[in-house]
């Protein structure tokens, strides 16, 4: 019974933090993160386009990866596990490329 729960919390938190990257484009530009950056950063197509990659890709990966500890989907469908893997590793390598690019650029600035 306490890896159920820890198991729907566990499901729950990933869910949570998984939607949260959809803040950044329901609201204001100045939100969060994008708060402390100037308007040379803020208005660069290739900052926005990686910050906006990397946030969206790596939510879709927190969103379904807590999917892949479920045995009962392993073994029941199998081809669904597969593809939500493969789902799963494209967007923590696009999210993971974009974050490697924002880390390199905040050292320059």
């Amino acid at each position: 019974m306490a890896k159920k729960i820890i198991y729907i919390l566990f499901a729950i938190l990933c869910i949570a933090v998984g939607l949260y990257p959809s803040v950044y484009f329901l609201t204001d530009t100045k939100f969060g993160l994008l708060e402390t950056k100037t308007i040379e950063v803020l208005s660069s197509t290739l900052w926005n386009a990686s910050f906006y990659i990397h946030i969206s890709f790596g939510g879709l990966a927190l969103l379904i990866g807590w999917t892949q500890f479920s045995a009962k989907l392993r073994k029941k469908y199998v081809d669904l596990h597969r593809q939500i893997g493969k789902l799963y590793i494209a967007s923590v390598f696009l999210s993971s490329l974009a974050g490697i690019y924002l880390a390199i650029l905040l050292q320059v600035d």
